[in-house]
């Protein structure tokens, strides 16, 4: 214990060390808890799949575990000096300077000089604040050393071991922490969250697979063990073994949700088989488990949300509707159903769904209720019921909703004619990083763009892309821009230069092709370069268009109305039914265009590609 030479007991002159000590330096956090944060600084191996649980059935806890009661040797009785308690509080208002290399230093010699673990224990924590891994390392040596290996000081070592790929030297500290923990697989599940972070993904595994190996052959831990060594296979990149470990696991217990969940979503993150191929064994996979546990909710859950993702849009309604029908209450199920019957435009049962999730949430169901807002505001828009939608946007506030809300409301003022409102509402709205000050830059370019202020909306985003050059979005909404004003020279240089940073995006290359197209140039160009854009985007409603009015412009009128058809199909919009009406007027179908021109003028009868085709071809469509 620390003395004071005055005739004040050591206690009081450690907290009066202490006192000084925390008054020059910023709170800090465990240091169990920092290693293992140190750990995260290394190139990070993938993270393990969203549905797997711990082998015990809980979410994995970034906490470490709490340290079981442990005989710790006799603090080192050593005289608070004057030099010494100097050095103490150099090294702490060092650290608070950012001085890291004078902090460590002056408070490692303060240790070594000691033998106290705990001013060792303090310069771990300093080297871990400055993530300087060589310095945590060291102090941690010294630490364990000198507090006789505590459960502790062996973690922090184990952990800065693994993060600086010494796994060799890891492994016995490992070993005993499971030897010594009541729940060996539990100590297992922390071990194989520590080493998904390593630097070297292939020997952490190895690693795992022989601290696992004792286990593996236990019958009482055998299932939790092929679970935790499948979540990480997946860490390691090896989906093959990852999806063998899980159907050990499944087949162990061919009841287990948890197993079929993990199973699932290893096969769904394979890179060993195309995405098509993982989601086709993950769907069969746990609609047979299904067949044997029908009330498994989770499962069933997945299930619908991947038919959904496949485009099985009535499958999943069915998945989710037997969700319901076992809690009629469940948020999942309604929030779900919402949603599909919003994408099916029918916005009654829609509007029900979302109410009723938003009642189970006053019921006291933890979900969100924003989501729910949006959507039900989406659903009033549509209905040109406005005062309705402004009412639910308003009820928007959680933080990562809030920005989504205030743009939406800016786009809903222009449709009442409140542009200079819109324009306040965003210049408004909250903005806590450069993505979401990109947001709203984008929302009033294109708010200018639809107002026909041309200029400003170029200008606008010009600036911005100035600022950010290489932003996908900026380049996009500038050309955009550009094309409004004729220059056309700014806008082929910004989407070509879109497609060499990413050559996948589609709608860069669709809205040069259509533009050359739309102004009959280029043709040859315009057909290649739309051509690539639906190879990217085979089912793209406004791809589509672009294809048949290409189509149109080169005078194949036949495929030009092919095209034109599936993309009203997918995308029911008055710019598409104007060319699909056009198309069909020329091939003198004049009753089927004027019924396309209809339907669309009833939507949008101020869209302005469909009043200048009617007004082209001076037609009058009759009501």
């Amino acid at each position: 214990m620390f003395k004071q030479q005055t005739n004040r007991t050591g206690t009081a002159a450690l907290a009066l060390a202490v006192l000084i000590v925390g008054c020059a330096s910023q709170p800090q956090a465990p240091v169990a808890q920092e290693a293992a944060r140190q750990s995260e600084a290394a190139p990070a191996a993938p993270a393990p799949p969203p549905a797997a649980q711990t082998a015990s059935g809980e979410q994995p806890s970034a906490q470490p575990p709490e340290s079981k009661p442990q005989a710790l040797p006799p603090l080192p009785d050593v005289e608070l000096t004057g030099p010494l308690l100097f050095e103490i509080v150099a090294a702490e208002v060092a650290a608070q300077r950012g001085e890291t290399s004078a902090a460590f230093n002056t408070m490692m010699k303060a240790a070594r000089e000691t033998r106290d673990p705990r001013l060792a224990r303090r310069a771990t924590e300093i080297a871990l604040a400055a993530r300087a891994a060589p310095m945590a390392l060291e102090a941690a040596q010294l630490w364990r050393e000198l507090d006789g290996a505590s459960v502790e000081s062996d973690q922090v070592y184990a952990q800065l071991l693994v993060s600086n790929g010494r796994y060799d030297e890891a492994q016995p500290l490992l070993q005993k922490q499971i030897h010594e923990d009541e729940e060996p697989v539990a100590a297992l599940e922390r071990i194989q969250r520590l080493l998904a972070r390593s630097p070297d993904p292939a020997r952490a595994f190895a690693l795992l697979e022989a601290l696992a190996d004792p286990y593996r052959k236990d019958d009482q831990q055998a299932f939790s063990v092929h679970l935790l060594l499948a979540r990480g296979a997946y860490a390691a990149g090896n989906g093959a073994r990852a999806g063998e470990e899980a159907r050990a696991a499944l087949a162990l217990k061919p009841n287990s949700e948890q197993a079929a969940l993990t199973a699932a979503q290893l096969m769904l993150e394979s890179k060993d088989k195309s995405e098509s191929a993982g989601r086709a064994d993950a769907s069969k996979l746990l609609a047979d488990f299904l067949q044997r546990n029908p009330s498994a909710a989770e499962a069933r859950l997945a299930y619908a949300r991947l038919l959904v993702g496949e485009g099985r849009n009535d499958a999943a309604q069915a998945q989710f509707e037997e969700l319901l029908r076992r809690d009629p209450s469940s948020p999942d199920a309604l929030f779900a159903l919402g949603v599909l019957a919003l994408q099916a435009e029918l916005r009654p049962q829609a509007r029900s769904y979302f109410e009723r999730y938003l009642d189970a949430i006053d019921k006291g169901v933890d979900r969100e209720p924003d989501p729910a807002y949006l959507n039900l505001a989406r659903i009033a828009e549509d209905e040109q019921k406005y005062g309705e939608a402004f009412d639910w946007l308003h009820r928007v506030h959680s933080p990562e909703q809030v920005l989504t809300a205030r743009v939406r409301e800016a786009f809903l003022l222009v449709k009442v004619n409140r542009l200079e409102d819109a324009l306040k509402t965003l210049h408004d709205a909250p903005a806590t990083s450069a993505e979401d000050r990109t947001q709203l830059t984008l929302s009033e370019g294109q708010i200018l763009r639809e107002a026909h202020r041309y200029q400003q909306s170029y200008d606008l985003l010009a600036g911005a892309l100035n600022a950010a050059p290489d932003d996908a979005n900026l380049l996009y909404e500038t050309a955009m821009s550009a094309e409004r004003l004729d220059r056309l020279d700014v806008m082929e240089k910004d989407l070509r230069h879109l497609v060499q940073l990413r050559p996948d995006y589609a709608h860069a290359y669709n809205a040069l092709g259509y533009t050359f197209a739309d102004r009959n140039i280029r043709l040859k160009e315009a057909y290649e370069l739309i051509d690539k854009a639906l190879q990217l985007a085979p089912d793209d409603g406004f791809i589509l268009d672009s294809m048949g009015w290409v189509q149109y412009r080169l005078g194949n009128l036949s495929a030009a109305r092919d095209y034109l058809k599936r993309a009203y199909r997918l995308k029911p919009e008055a710019d598409v039914a104007a060319h699909l009406g056009e198309v069909m007027w020329l091939q003198g179908d004049h009753e089927g265009a004027r019924n396309v021109w209809r339907e669309a003028t009833r939507r949008e009868s101020d869209n302005e590609t469909l009043k200048e085709t009617l007004q082209r071809l001076d037609v009058k469509p009759q009501p």
